[in-house]
């Protein structure tokens, strides 16, 4: 089954793009990007274009590009955040133009924020979202699995949240605590009912001098499907780590270990049982605030009861800011699949223009 790559793709260990003010309080940010990648895939490969599985390797040459478009409005203790992102080719499905985020924050005090709308839940899961956010080219396998919706396997279900949360950070304490009420988490089909929502939430403990480590929960009421053609429940669990204690010596180092439990989880017809997704990295900063490397390996096991189906990507990357709005980026990956004749490798490379 295919599951397609999100082309909000790569990044570098610099400053994040901000946005330009245009009236007090109201800024616009954003950015283009033009995309390149050269694929080989094995005939059983996942990410085989040729869903029918002719029995051939397939080498493809893709040339895909988006923009996004970010605006913020400040007020007082409110805040309003919309992102919009287009793109050539779908983006999640058959979607071109999607909606990211249209959410809005009440700041109650120092201390307590409260949320609500669309938002992306990176509260569950390290990976970041856009080329800014990234230390690669494409996302990892780990993110391409984990964007599988596990109500109706094939189909892509975005990392985007509508619901409701509070974030919770002390001044005094290097701890941040966040809850959410969403739509759903890990599946959306025909099992959901009217009231099953996803909860879920995380704590975010950051020390000087080592990094930041999290910890995230996830509970999402009938979101996988089963053999019997029924839906169980999910319970997922990350654990993430961020340590940039050393980049003053140009080192930043980031791991993850994901798990969701749904024991019965069935894919074609074929029981898979709980997964289980890994991610470590390490990034240099050759020349610093305009070239990095990026090493990072990453696991999946797309189900506990069908060893067949791990696989193992590795990706080793070159991120550049050859002037401040630019940024030129190239990886070379290789998905070595558990099952024959299924392993893919190809190169990739990104061109970004940030709006000033």
């Amino acid at each position: 089954m295919r599951l397609p790559l999100v082309l909000c793709l790569s990044s570098l260990a610099l400053p994040a793009l901000h946005g330009a003010e245009l009236v007090p309080g109201l800024s616009l940010g954003g950015f283009g990007e033009a995309h390149a990648e050269l694929a080989n895939t094995q005939s059983g490969s996942p990410l085989h274009a040729d869903d029918a599985r002719n029995g051939l390797d397939e080498t493809r040459l893709t040339f895909p590009s988006d923009a996004d478009l970010q605006l913020t409005y400040r007020f007082e203790d409110f805040t309003l955040r919309t992102d919009i992102l287009a793109s050539t080719v779908p983006i999640y499905d058959t979607q071109t133009v999607l909606l990211e985020q249209a959410f809005i924050d009440y700041r109650v005090d120092s201390e307590l924020t409260i949320r609500g709308g669309r938002f992306q839940n990176t509260w569950l899961g390290w990976e970041g979202f856009h080329t800014p956010e990234l230390w690669r080219v494409n996302h990892s396998a780990a993110w391409d699995w984990n964007l599988q919706n596990h109500a109706a396997p094939g189909e892509v279900l975005p990392f985007l949240s509508d619901g409701a949360g509070v974030i919770y950070a002390d001044g005094e304490l290097p701890v941040t605590v966040e809850a959410f009420v969403v739509q759903n988490v890990l599946g959306e089909g025909l099992g959901k009912r009217g009231g099953d929502n996803g909860v879920g939430g995380s704590v975010a403990w950051a020390a000087d001098g080592f990094g930041r480590l999290e910890l995230g929960l996830a509970y999402d009421p009938r979101a996988a499907l089963t053999l019997d053609g029924s839906f169980e429940s999910v319970l997922a669990a990350d654990l993430n780590v961020d340590v940039d204690g050393l980049q003053d010596h140009g080192w930043y180092f980031a791991a993850e270990v994901q798990a969701h439990r749904h024991p019965h989880f069935a894919v074609d017809g074929r029981l898979y049982g709980n997964d289980l997704t890994a991610l470590g990295m390490a990034n240099y900063a050759v020349i610093p605030g305009k070239m990095s490397v990026t090493a990072m390996v990453d696991f999946v096991e797309r189900g506990a009861r069908a060893t067949d189906r791990d696989l193992t990507e590795y990706a080793l990357a070159v991120l550049t800011r050859p002037r401040k709005q630019v940024r030129f980026n190239v990886e070379a990956f290789y998905w070595q699949e558990r099952t024959a004749n299924a392993d893919a490798y190809g190169a990739a490379a990104v061109v970004l223009v940030a709006l000033p």
